[in-house]
């Protein structure tokens, strides 16, 4: 079973953005990794005997990433656009 999208993002709120950049590029490498075999049509992985399916997976990566990013947004505006850090605070 997977999480709510967003579940997904509230479990993130108390992150760095450091910490919500690398998630993002977790789930874009994710969802890469998932369009890199289906369109070699790839699917004799062992994932495909586990549920949810990868194609559900793709799907709800795809909920988390756009979720996550709206968060992201919102994240860096009241803290670095509005507030007094910058990126690199995070480094």
């Amino acid at each position: 079973m997977m999480i709510s999208p967003n579940y997904y993002v509230e479990r993130l709120k108390d992150a760095t953005y450091g910490e919500l950049i690398a998630e993002r590029d977790d789930l874009i490498r994710s969802i890469q990794e998932f369009e890199k075999l289906e369109k070699a049509g790839d699917r004799s992985g062992k994932e495909w005997s586990i549920q949810p399916s990868p194609e559900v997976r793709y799907q709800m990566h795809l909920k988390y990433l756009s979720q996550l990013c709206d968060f992201m947004k919102e994240k860096y505006n009241s803290d670095y656009v509005w507030g007094d850090r910058k990126l690199t605070d995070d480094v």
